[in-house]
C-alpha cells in the first residue's frame, strides 16, 4: 500500500469494507445475548460482524492559472502577487460512506498529508516557507444537512450559498449550469493553510453520515517542486437495538478478510 501511484494509473484509489474487531464483536454478543452463527462458507456471521463500506475517489487536479486563462479572466490579486514563487491548483476530492444494515456511522475523518518534493533531489531539505499547503478548503464548517448551490459566474469565483449563510472560495470555473451538492451531518475542516488538511464528519439528530461527499481544496506549491499526498479515512459506527444506539466503536478497515490495512495510498497530485 505504500507505493507511489500516478493518479491516472490507479482508478480505484481507496475502496474497502470495515468491520468491528473480533474483540468488540464478541463483547457486544456477550453483553447483548446475541449469538453468532457459522455461514455456509465457514465465515462467522452476526449482526455485529456486518460490513460497512467507504471509499476515497480519485482527485481531480486542475491548474488554477490555466483555468482562469481558458475562461478569459484576470487572475485574482492575492493569487497574482504570489505567482513569482508559487503555483496554484484546484483539487476536487470525494469520499463515500455506506453503513451496514442495523448500524449507522457515528463519526468519520477524511485526511490528506501533503509531501513536497524538489524537482532536483540534490536540493536541500524543504523549509517551512517552501512546502505545499492547503491554501483554501471547502466546506470549512457545516452545522447540519445543507443543499449547497454552486453558481459559476463571469467573475473568477464560485459562491457557495446555503440557507442564509454564504461562503466564498476562489475556484475560477467557466460559466456552466448550476450544480447542487447535498451535504449531510456536521462537517468541520482542519488545517487550512497547513500540510495536513482534513474533514471531520459527525452525525446529528436529524442527519446521518452517508452517501458521497464532495470536497474542494486550493493547493499552493512552491515552483520547482511536485506534491504527493497520502490519503486516509477512518470511521466508527453505532449498532442499533430497536431505538437504542449502542456505544460507538471503531471499524477495522480491510481490503479482504485476511488483509488489514495498515498503510494508506500515496498519489502524485501535481
Amino acid at each position: 500500500m505504500g507505493e507511489f501511484f500516478p493518479i491516472n494509473e490507479q482508478p480505484d484509489l481507496f475502496s474497502i469494507d470495515g468491520q468491528l474487531s473480533e474483540e468488540d464483536a464478541l463483547f457486544l454478543e456477550e453483553t447483548r445475548g446475541i449469538s453468532s452463527v457459522r455461514g455456509a462458507s465457514g465465515e462467522i456471521v452476526s449482526r455485529f460482524r456486518a460490513k460497512s463500506y467507504f471509499s476515497i475517489g480519485d482527485p481531480i487536479v486542475l491548474s488554477l492559472t490555466r483555468l482562469i486563462t481558458e475562461c478569459g479572466h484576470a487572475l485574482p490579486a492575492d493569487i497574482r502577487l504570489q505567482m513569482p514563487d508559487y503555483e496554484f491548483y484546484q483539487i476536487q476530492l470525494a469520499c463515500s460512506f455506506q453503513a451496514a444494515p442495523g448500524c449507522r456511522f457515528h463519526d468519520a475523518r477524511f485526511a490528506l498529508t501533503l509531501q513536497t518534493v524538489p524537482d532536483d533531489p540534490a536540493l536541500p531539505t524543504q523549509t517551512a516557507l517552501s512546502r505545499a499547503i492547503a491554501y483554501d478548503l471547502f466546506p470549512l464548517r457545516l452545522e447540519d444537512g445543507r443543499k449547497v448551490t454552486i453558481k459559476r459566474s463571469l467573475n473568477p469565483e464560485i459562491k457557495f450559498n446555503f440557507d442564509s449563510v454564504s461562503s466564498s472560495l476562489t475556484l475560477p470555473l467557466c460559466d456552466r449550469a448550476e450544480d447542487y451538492i447535498i451535504y449531510t451531518s456536521y462537517i468541520e475542516a482542519f488545517d487550512m493553510q497547513g500540510t495536513q488538511p482534513a474533514w471531520q464528519f459527525m452525525r446529528t439528530k436529524s442527519h446521518e453520515i452517508g452517501g458521497p461527499q464532495k470536497l474542494f481544496m486550493i493547493l499552493r506549491k512552491p515552483k520547482g517542486t511536485y506534491v504527493k499526498a497520502r490519503f486516509s479515512l477512518s470511521a466508527s459506527v453505532q449498532f442499533m437495538i430497536g431505538n437504542i444506539a449502542l456505544n460507538p466503536l471503531p471499524l477495522v478497515m480491510r481490503r479482504n478478510p485476511q488483509s488489514v490495512i495498515t498503510d494508506m495510498p500515496m498519489v502524485s497530485l501535481c
